[in-house]
């Protein structure tokens, strides 16, 4: 009985974190990086990548789908069936 209340009592109790010590400086805006170079030539570029991820992405699909239909491991259903046997 008299175990349990140190433990009960620690765990009701309030901690207080700490995650800087006492030299903290705060954060100023003399510290962010300084814009270089085009933004609209680094758009471009990136706006290519995706692009070319995105047609990459739908060939690979749409060949995917095409080997599948040709080697007979799907019915895609187009029509109704030709006879029910």
């Amino acid at each position: 009985m008299f175990i349990t209340r140190p433990v009960v009592s620690r765990l009701f109790q309030q901690t207080v974190r700490r995650y800087h010590d006492n030299h903290f400086k705060a954060p100023s805006m003399d510290e962010l990086p300084v814009p270089r170079g085009s933004w609209q030539a680094h758009h471009d570029a990136k706006q290519r990548k995706y692009n070319a991820v995105l047609l990459l992405g739908i060939a690979f699909s749409a060949g995917t789908l095409v080997i599948a239909k040709a080697s007979g491991l799907i019915y895609l259903n187009y029509s109704p069936p030709k006879s029910l046997d």
